[in-house]
């Protein structure tokens, strides 16, 4: 039996797929040549990453796959993800680690290291600055991102490059947050940032860290009324049941991921091998953007979910942007952050800011009611442990890159909305049970798969995935009848 943790999912990104051959070590190619001109041995680097897998993270994902191709199997890459178990630090956990040498790289939310000490990046995180990919393009591809990342060698890392990631939407509970009476009084889950959460302090609400698990847990429990999370995550990660309005024209900041080294391994690398790195962190950033850049996509499918979208007026906005400007002046004290802040400004007026965000029909107001449930059922009634028979010939169907880890035979038990084993791993995943539909909130990957399903005369759980969905999770969670046997 596997657990998602514990084997390399397939997934509908290209580059993950590749990232997939990686961990189960891939080699080949030319050797590069170490310091002396001679044959460098191929190297396995240790890579720390706080996500559950890189499916949502494309350019992560695509940098790991180009240091293959580039090395044709000279530099291997181990991911070790969930690195930090999802506590509300992770990310500074990645950084200290590399920099302590557990791990060779990682990678950290340019948002983390002004709580460790780096102001350099805070005008990145500058509130409603950068609220679009052609800007965020223009800005990673600049020379901003190089003039950041020498500061975060008094922290005892070295920075590789700054990758796009997606821009960060408001996400509510009750209702849709447009206006600043929206924002007043609520608690609002930021990740670790000190900027962050002066920006949200600044709008009248209450900033509380939360990554992954202590998120859902707030979501859950009623403490938390909002969060901030780019689409892709969001439509993957959190059930709209939880907090099902999105903002959908206002971008609070984007999460720009720093891909981060040790010094002293680097230096022990060759120059070849070196090289090969700088140049697929290189090309990362300049596709990285393309490769988040599906806003439109992740809207539709999360409204199809029970997502609803909203726009704030622009009133609301001139609101919001006037609510931010003690935010600017505090960051303006700094010197270095208000030279870039300048920059990103300058870009801003002569980028065309690109199509906006559209909401399809059927997508906005009130939404859909949670706790109707026609099939009758609820997380009790699907109690039991139920077993099933994955085949190499089902793996083969998939092209599944495991297919000697199969066949294999996945137990899962499902106790009052607890589910342990089998594809969800041992790790606390809960699910919960809307009419036809079966949710699982697995936090050891940080990841939500929804399925409806249909329970036979021998009690036994027929599942089809909602789409989209990791092929690699289709298979090992849904593929076949989980066959009841107590």
């Amino acid at each position: 039996m596997r657990s998602r943790k514990g084997r390399a999912g397939l997934t509908t990104l290209a580059v993950a797929a590749t990232v997939a051959m990686l961990t189960v070590g891939c080699s080949g190619g030319e050797p590069a040549s170490n310091k002396a001109g001679g044959a460098a041995a191929p190297v396995t680097l240790k890579m720390a990453n706080p996500y559950g897998d890189l499916n949502l993270l494309p350019a992560v994902a695509y940098f790991v796959s180009q240091i293959q191709d580039r090395s044709g199997g000279n530099l291997r890459i181990d991911v070790t993800s969930t690195y930090g178990d999802y506590a509300d630090d992770a990310e500074q956990q990645v950084v200290r680690g590399v920099a302590a040498g557990h791990m060779d790289l990682g990678w950290a939310g340019a948002r983390v290291f002004d709580t460790m000490g780096v102001t350099a990046f805070q005008a990145l995180q500058a509130p409603m600055l950068i609220d679009s990919y052609p800007l965020e393009q223009a800005v990673i591809t600049a020379d901003i991102p190089d003039e950041m990342l020498p500061s975060l060698e008094k922290i005892g890392v070295q920075g590789l490059g700054v990758v796009g990631d997606g821009l960060r939407k408001p996400v509510a509970v009750k209702r849709p947050l447009l206006s600043l009476d929206d924002w007043r009084g609520i608690t609002f889950a930021t990740l670790k940032s000190q900027g962050q959460a002066d920006a949200i302090r600044a709008l009248g609400a209450n900033p509380i860290e939360a990554f992954r698990n202590n998120r859902n847990k707030g979501l859950t429990s009623g403490k938390l009324a909002g969060l901030e999370m780019n689409l892709l995550t969001y439509e993957h990660s959190v059930p709209p049941q939880s907090a099902p309005y999105v903002t959908a024209n206002v971008s609070l900041w984007p999460q720009l991921d720093v891909l981060v080294a040790n010094p002293e391994r680097l230096a022990n690398l060759s120059e070849q091998q070196r090289h090969w790195l700088n140049e697929a962190a290189k090309d990362a950033v300049d596709r990285s953007v393309g490769l988040i850049d599906h806003d439109e996509q992740s809207l539709q499918n999360a409204c199809k979910a029970g997502a609803r979208f909203a726009n704030a007026s622009k009133a609301d906005l001139a609101g919001l942007n006037k609510a931010f400007a003690p935010v600017y002046a505090s960051l303006e004290k700094d010197a270095g952050t208000m030279s870039f802040i300048q920059k990103i400004q300058e870009l801003k007026r002569s980028t065309p800011p690109g199509t906006p965000l559209a909401i399809p029909a059927g997508c906005t107001g009130k939404a859909p009611a949670q706790s109707t449930k026609p099939s009758g059922l609820t997380p009790a009634s699907v109690n039991g442990t139920y077993r099933y028979e994955l085949t190499k010939e089902d793996a083969r169907k998939f092209n599944d890159p495991e297919i000697d880890a199969f066949p294999h035979v996945n137990t899962v038990k499902l106790l009052d909305g607890q589910v342990d084993g089998g594809c969800f791993g041992h790790q606390g995943a809960t699910y919960s049970v809307t009419g036809n539909r079966i949710a699982f909130v697995v936090p050891e990957d940080g990841v939500t798969l929804t399925f409806t399903f249909t329970v036979d005369a021998k009690h036994n759980l027929h599942l089809r995935p909602v789409q989209p969905m990791n092929p690699g999770d289709v298979l090992e969670c849904s593929y076949e009848p989980w066959i009841k046997i107590g």
